[in-house]
């Protein structure tokens, strides 16, 4: 997906809720589901643009509409002009660059959070997510390509009542995206455990420091999105009459756990990869200590090399052993002897 980064600074001036876009500018059109759910059955149409006719849907449907994509801002704009929308709940949602947060109203409940994909190269990055619950309809916002809600797109077809309840419907939704993120946290399970290994086992020279980095990253990206929804699903619970039935109280529970347990292995990658980086930290001063200890060995076999060739220098004019016929090949075979010696003293105390 081409994409670009849009000035945040075109808002400056503008009046609170002003219908700008801010953050990505996609390439991709944009794709709508519209979903009409009753207690009997379910209705899907794919479209590629929205009109006040397709949405409207009586009392005793739940309207979903799911829009992949922020590029068609006709659509969007009919889409809540159609369902009346406040300008500042507008503003959150074509805002990709909004921090994730949790907003409830006496009608309608605003979620906007980030999820976590691996692109190119394996690195992690975030895409922009909405979920808005309102009277009798839920709309879903999210990025053209990698469909957050493939899941219950194939279950939604087939569910009854009380399944069809707009809370049931929300929960889904919000169930199948956070449990798309345990593919992210093996993903980074498995990172840690091939740097683990390099680092313990390997007797490479290379230290894997760009990789280190990279990782420690992507779990602190992890946690900003992760820790976040914690909250989003505790609140759920607490603030549950107004959107939900009694019966799924156990659903939520169920999502508190999920969601408890990708916060736990945030923080347990967290310490791992602090825990990496010291022990890469540690193998980096033992083979600067191994290289400084051979280069001080080999010094320490050359010191009386050093010290016979310098006394041989010298400039006397009576040297006896300069005009011996054996001379020099006595001192090169006495200098070998040295050598030899300190080489193999040094090698049966393991220090070379």
């Amino acid at each position: 997906m081409q994409r670009a980064v849009e000035n945040i600074s075109e808002k400056t001036g503008m009046p609170p809720g002003s219908f700008i876009s801010v953050g990505v500018k996609e390439a991709i059109p944009s794709k709508f589901f519209v979903y009409n759910i009753d207690e009997a059955n379910t209705r899907m149409q794919e479209v590629d643009s929205l009109t006040p006719n397709l949405l409207k849907h009586n009392d005793k449907t739940l309207l979903w509409v799911d829009t992949q994509g922020f590029s068609d801002k006709d659509s969007i704009h009919t889409l809540f002009e159609t369902l009346n929308i406040p300008s500042l709940l507008q503003e959150d949602i074509i805002n990709t660059r909004h921090r994730p947060k949790i907003e409830a109203f006496d009608d309608s409940l605003l979620i906007v959070t980030k999820r976590i994909i691996a692109g190119h190269g394996k690195r992690l990055h975030t895409e922009h997510i909405v979920l808005l619950l309102g009277p009798d309809y839920i709309l879903s916002f999210q990025p053209p390509v990698n469909d957050s809600f493939h899941g219950v797109r194939e279950r939604i077809l087939n569910i009854k009542y009380p399944y069809t309840h707009k809370g049931y419907v929300f929960y889904m939704l919000l169930d199948n995206l956070i449990d798309g993120h345990f593919a992210i946290m093996e993903h980074l399970h498995q990172r840690l455990d091939r740097l683990e290994s390099k680092l313990l086992n390997s007797k490479e020279e290379s230290s894997p420091q760009e990789e280190l980095t990279t990782l420690k990253h992507d779990i602190a990206l992890a946690r900003r999105i992760i820790v976040p929804m914690r909250r989003f699903v505790t609140d759920l619970r607490f603030k549950r009459d107004n959107y939900f039935l009694p019966s799924i109280d156990p659903y939520l529970t169920d999502l508190s756990d999920h969601i408890e347990q990708l916060a736990e292995s945030c923080e347990i990658y967290s310490e791992s990869v602090t825990m990496l980086i010291e022990i890469n930290s540690e193998n980096i001063n033992i083979r600067t200590n191994e290289i400084m200890k051979t280069l001080t060995l080999i010094s320490t076999i050359f010191m009386p090399l050093t010290f016979i060739t310098s006394v041989y220098g010298m400039n006397f004019d009576y040297m006896p052993e300069l005009r011996m016929q054996w001379g020099y090949p006595v001192c090169i075979t006495f200098m070998g002897i040295i050598s030899l010696f300190l080489y193999r003293n040094f090698k049966n105390r393991k220090w070379l």
